[in-house]
């Protein structure tokens, strides 16, 4: 069901391109590349989000509707991609994971060694995840902060 994960995606896009792009924009006009990062990894993490879903939507109906036929090549297809899915949402909780603890290591390290940078580097890092989970309410894409931006 090539179409529902299209679905999926477009779904993604459109909420992602809405509030991500409009944070986004937001940014660039005020100059903070912060904010526009913010934007960013919203649109990043809701287009994401929607392929999972699509895939997981397309997978569920794949192996329903197999099974119904008794479609034994669909039933298959459906399996195939609610696994796919299902290992997406886990490896993106476990890259989330890794970020937050390597951020969290990056503040702690920087508060300790006095060094401003490194804590206003991870602080932002850590500043996104919060703020794009709460959006996105999904997957979550995020690009480490660099130390450059205001």
């Amino acid at each position: 069901m090539k179409a529902i994960k299209k679905i999926g995606v477009t779904a993604g896009a459109i909420v992602g391109g809405v509030i991500g792009g409009s944070i986004s924009f937001a940014g660039k006009l005020a100059g903070v590349k912060f904010v526009d990062e913010i934007g960013e990894s919203i649109v990043d993490s809701a287009i994401y989000t929607g392929s999972i879903a699509g895939k997981l939507a397309s997978g569920a109906t794949d192996l329903a509707a197999g099974k119904l036929a008794g479609d034994e090549a669909q039933t298959r297809a459906g399996v195939r991609d609610l696994k796919d899915g299902g290992r997406q949402v886990v490896g993106n909780v476990v890259e989330n994971v890794k970020t937050v603890a390597e951020n969290g290591g990056e503040l702690l390290n920087g508060i300790r060694e006095r060094d401003g940078k490194r804590v206003l580097r991870g602080a932002k890092t850590l500043a996104k995840v919060v703020v794009v989970g709460a959006v996105t309410v999904g997957a979550i894409r995020v690009k480490k902060s660099d130390d450059s931006a205001p």
